[in-house]
């Protein structure tokens, strides 16, 4: 191995990877880049201009492993997530400062042996972070949505007026047809009126 990558022997002490292999970054298709950080970095300073242009696209190809920010302890994997033939790959791999620079081992939630970079974690989780918070957002705007059109449905659907005013029963509603109507059924007329009178009824069948 290249002497810029210092690998530990058995998975005693090795770093647990903090992201779960299940979770992704799909539909995100871009991450922070500090480019002060970057630019004050030991690396930049020292690696060659073809080192670190491998190194960035290695950054790149992290983004696509499972767990999201790591790469393979495989050397000729390692060489096809840069991009280049093993032969370069070695090649990089022997210079005073590769291409792995700063990568280490870790454990991952499947208990695989990965490489992981530090600052490559902080940008993923970053990533994850603005992720999810789309995410929550994004469903805040959907049940609020839903209670905003509900009302109108319960009337249509023949409730009386007081019933299409009472908050506390129009949640239970919400969550009665979230949990028991189909997916890609839409909330008509006929399909509340249904969900009404099995929730009275104390029927817990889908809202067909």
């Amino acid at each position: 191995m290249a002497a810029t990558l210092s690998l530990v022997a058995g998975a005693s002490g090795i770093f647990e990877y903090p992201i779960p292999c299940a979770l992704r970054l799909s539909g995100h298709s871009w991450v922070a880049f500090d480019y002060v950080r970057w630019d004050r970095s030991t690396f930049r300073i020292r690696a060659d201009l073809e080192v670190k242009g491998v190194f960035l696209d290695l950054l790149g190809a992290s983004q696509k492993e499972t767990p999201v920010g790591t790469l393979p302890v495989e050397e000729d994997l390692q060489a096809d997530a840069a991009n280049v033939t093993l032969d370069v790959w070695r090649r990089l791999m022997a210079r005073p400062v590769g291409p792995l620079y700063g990568w280490k081992q870790c454990v991952c939630d499947d208990g695989s042996i990965r490489l992981y970079h530090p600052v490559v974690l902080e940008v993923v989780q970053e990533a994850l972070k603005y992720k999810l918070r789309n995410a929550q957002r994004a469903e805040t705007d959907r049940e609020r949505k839903r209670l905003e059109d509900l009302p109108g449905q319960v009337l249509r659907a023949g409730c009386t007026k007081a019933m299409s005013e009472d908050q506390g029963f129009l949640v239970q509603l919400d969550q009665y047809l979230l949990e028991h109507l189909p997916l890609g059924r839409n909330r008509t007329a006929l399909v509340v009126r249904r969900a009404v009178e099995q929730m009275q009824t104390g029927v817990t069948d889908p809202v067909l």
